[in-house]
């Protein structure tokens, strides 16, 4: 029988079943409520991926507009405008999508459709840009920025009085090279801005924590800008939260109501995802779609879990598999890695991974030569004989795999 399953892998999660963050939202709403009083605080979130950036910054969105009442019980009114960048994205890119968006954003929002019939062709036409900006006879990347920064502040002026200001969200920051000198556009967009008098703008950048690297280069002062979040893992009562909204929305919209076990929650919440939350998406995805009487059992877990294509399998395709399986031959190359895991994202000795793993010394040299080539473990700058794994998550992936035969 078909069910609504209300997890949501792979995808960005709609606030009604977003959960946690909270001093995140709180930070976030005072940015908010400074620039909705002339004061605008730019932010960035950074993170590892599948940490919720793309998430947090949805809920954000929504909450900007008024869709519902702040933690504060604040209802806020701004126009935002989203955009995500991409591989091999330019300056020239960031500055037309942005415009772009404000654009578009303000055509779907019902309350403004009839300004843009009275004199806003200064802001239209940025649609025109979108189709033709990579034309000989475009603007020059002055020019485009200049006629951004000229649109924005002349959106924002003719606003004010009709709501609490202009949000703008950059997401998947990390994609584009620095060669596209994001944080340059960030520096000299803000700072222009703010000399114009638009006081009401708010600009708020996401991407994998990278992007602070990629921004230095660009500009070495870009950073200072914005009021800097890392999210982390999610507590583990902030992961119960997710699947305990999960099987709310389940029983609102199925007819035959659900129930799910203390130890299924326990081991999503804790063990298995270690409070990632596109693992506990994952997981808590493929234990509800095992289930066939309604009661998901650890039993469910397991079988949605570890069976073909199931949820660790599809982990492993989205995140992992190709720097464990794919670029790796070897089963002591992967021995290596197993020990790392036991250690998360800490740095472990040389010394160490030969007496754990029992490797020859010519065979673990060899095995982390490989794997720091390939960007599979990371070296300690100025510390010879000290390594890494990229991120918590990877060793979460990694000690969950290796233990699914036992």
């Amino acid at each position: 029988m078909l069910k609504f399953n209300p997890f949501q892998p792979g995808q960005i999660v709609s606030p009604s079943m977003f959960a946690g963050r909270l001093e995140e939202l709180l930070a976030l709403e005072k940015a908010l409520f400074q620039t909705k009083n002339g004061n605008p605080s730019h932010f960035l979130i950074h993170g590892e991926r599948g940490i919720g950036k793309s998430s947090l910054l949805l809920y954000l969105d929504y909450l900007a507009r008024g869709a519902f009442e702040s933690l504060n019980k604040e209802t806020y009114s701004f126009v935002t405008a989203t955009i995500e960048l991409e591989i091999g994205n330019t300056y020239e890119d960031i500055v037309r999508k942005t415009g772009a968006e404000l654009s578009r954003s303000l055509k779907r929002h019902e309350t403004f459709k009839t300004l843009l019939k009275k004199g806003w062709d200064f802001l239209t036409r940025w649609e025109v840009f979108g189709v033709k900006y990579d034309r000989s006879d475009d603007l020059t990347r002055s020019q485009l920025f200049e006629e951004l920064c000229d649109s924005v502040l002349e959106t924002s002026n003719r606003l004010k009085d009709q709501c609490d200001g202009v949000l703008l969200l950059i997401d998947e920051c990390d994609k584009p090279s620095a060669d596209a000198h994001l944080g340059e556009f960030a520096k000299i967009f803000t700072e222009r801005l703010s000399r114009l008098g638009a006081t009401n703008v708010i600009l708020g950048l996401s991407g994998i924590s990278n992007v602070l690297d990629k921004m230095r280069k660009s500009h070495e002062s870009s950073l200072r800008v914005f009021q800097q979040f890392e999210l982390e893992p999610l507590p583990i009562e902030e992961a119960r939260t997710i699947l305990e909204n999960g099987i709310r929305e389940a029983n609102s919209r199925n007819k035959d109501s659900i129930e799910i076990d203390d130890d299924v929650v326990d081991w999503i919440a804790g063990r298995g995802s270690q409070g990632y939350p596109h693992f506990i998406q994952e997981y808590a995805y493929a234990a509800f779609d095992a289930d066939t009487d309604n009661h998901i059992t650890i039993g469910d877990l397991n079988e949605g879990v570890y069976r073909e294509n199931g949820a660790l399998a599809q982990l492993g395709k989205k995140y992992f598999e190709n720097m464990y399986l794919d670029q790796i031959g070897s089963d002591d190359y992967r021995k290596v890695l197993q020990v790392m895991s036991e250690y998360m994202d800490n740095f472990v000795t040389k010394a160490t991974l030969r007496e754990e793993t029992g490797l020859k010394n010519y065979t673990l040299s060899n095995a982390i030569s490989a794997l720091t080539k390939r960007n599979i473990v990371v070296a300690k700058k100025g510390q010879k004989g000290e390594y890494r794994l990229p991120s918590k998550s990877f060793a979460i992936w990694i000690k969950t795999y290796a233990s699914k035969g036992e």
